[in-house]
């Protein structure tokens, strides 16, 4: 059975849990373009090259930084901790969707694990064990609304904590780099 066929004859679970997929993946996606187009940036970013930045978000936050008038020196530290905040925030923007997905998906697959029981006894109680085809399909609608609803959750699973990993470690290198700029203009 091809996935078009599975969608074509299912229930409105499998056909949620498959939209719910695409979501993810298009996230997914989105989220790797992203990353990697910081990854490079912040490779290749040095303390002399860091306010030539082309991303608006790190642009804004080194504006931010560069005209703090703050005379104190715990409020500068605490504009640096927002700013890298900022950046974290929208590194990981729309990733909590694809966490939400995961969590999701299977208590989606058990709704839909529910209704299939449910016309198994329907089947039951209506033709008693004389009708084996009834029961055959509540049965299938159980086992394909769990198993796509595990389906989805596991690959949401995984690709909400690669991604949350790979944010992580581009924060405290872009934290690395913006520290060294900061040491590097106060010496000039």
């Amino acid at each position: 059975m091809t996935i078009l066929e599975l969608l074509a004859t299912q229930d409105w679970v499998i056909k949620t849990l498959a939209v719910a997929f695409v979501l993810a993946t298009v996230i997914i996606l989105e989220k790797l373009y992203q990353l990697i187009r910081m990854t490079r940036l912040i490779k290749n970013l040095d303390a002399d090259h860091l306010e030539k930045a082309k991303m608006p978000i790190i642009k804004n936050a080194l504006d931010s930084i560069d005209s703090f008038s703050g005379k104190e020196k715990v409020l500068y530290n605490a504009n640096i901790g927002v700013q890298l905040e900022k950046i974290d925030q929208y590194l990981m923007r729309y990733v909590g969707v694809i966490g939400l997905v995961a969590i999701l998906s299977p208590m989606l697959g058990l709704i839909g694990t529910f209704f299939g029981v449910w016309h198994v006894f329907e089947g039951v109680g209506s033709f008693g064990l004389n009708d084996p085809a009834s029961i055959a399909r509540g049965i299938k609608e159980v086992l394909g609304d769990t198993m796509v609803g595990l389906m989805v959750a596991i690959y949401a699973t995984i690709a909400y904590r690669l991604l949350e990993l790979w944010v992580r470690q581009l924060s405290v290198k872009f934290e690395e780099k913006l520290y060294h700029y900061i040491g590097f203009r106060d010496e000039a």
